[in-house]
């Protein structure tokens, strides 16, 4: 079985120890920062992670290319790369 090999992320966020919208802000602006086809890393330890960031790529046209979970569930941690979208929509 061959892994999908996925490029270096542009840009990393690590929002571990963070609740998801302490890191939101955050996203937004290095999302806003990247070319159109580039990438962020996102690192989180917030479980809610997994279903806003997948509902917020969605609404914003931008590509989750990756979601992976890793560790035990009391050290948990939640991977994601975006790929920043040709045309930036208005409302994240």
């Amino acid at each position: 079985m061959t892994a999908a090999v996925i490029d270096a992320p542009t840009k990393t966020l690590d929002n571990r120890g963070s609740n998801c919208a302490a890191g939101f802000v955050q996203l937004l602006e290095m999302m806003e920062s990247l070319a159109p086809g580039e990438t962020l890393a996102i690192r989180s330890t917030d479980a809610a992670s997994q279903r806003e960031l997948r509902e917020w790529a969605a609404r914003s046209g931008n590509t989750l290319v990756q979601a992976e979970t890793s560790g035990p569930f009391w050290r948990r941690e939640f991977h994601y790369l975006i790929r920043k979208a040709a045309a930036q929509s208005e409302n994240p």
